[in-house]
C-alpha cells in the first residue's frame, strides 16, 4: 500500500471509446486502451483504486483535481520526492508494495 500524501507520477491505461460515429466493426475491434500519466498526491490507496489530487492546500487540508484510478489499470508508479524519482515498475499491472521494496533510481 502506498503512503497517503506521497507525490507520485502514475502511468495507467484508460478506457477508450469511439467518437460516436459509424465505424467498421473490424476498426472497433482494433481499439486499444489509452496510456495516461497522472501526477499528484496520493489521497487514498484502498479498495482497488488509488485517488490522487493534483492541488493541495496544507493550511485548509483541501485538495483539487482529483483522479480515481483503478489499480488493475496501473502499469507504473514513480515517487517524486526531493528532486529524485524513485521508480517502481513491474512491467504490467500494479502490485501493492511497501517503500522497502527494491527500487530503481533514475
Amino acid at each position: 500500500m502506498l503512503n497517503t500524501m506521497d507525490l507520485v507520477k502514475i502511468k495507467w491505461l484508460d478506457a477508450m471509446s469511439d467518437d460516436n460515429t459509424w465505424q467498421e466493426l473490424s476498426e472497433l475491434r482494433q481499439q486499444q486502451l489509452r496510456p495516461v500519466e497522472t501526477v499528484g498526491w496520493i489521497l487514498t490507496d484502498f479498495g482497488g483504486k488509488i485517488v490522487t489530487v493534483s492541488s493541495y492546500d496544507e493550511e485548509s487540508k483541501t485538495g483539487g483535481g482529483g483522479v480515481v484510478i483503478p489499480t488493475n489499470c496501473i502499469t507504473e508508479i514513480q515517487y517524486l520526492e526531493g528532486g529524485k524519482i524513485e521508480q517502481h515498475k513491474n512491467g504490467g499491472l500494479y502490485e501493492k508494495y511497501s517503500k522497502q521494496s527494491p527500487i530503481n533510481t533514475i
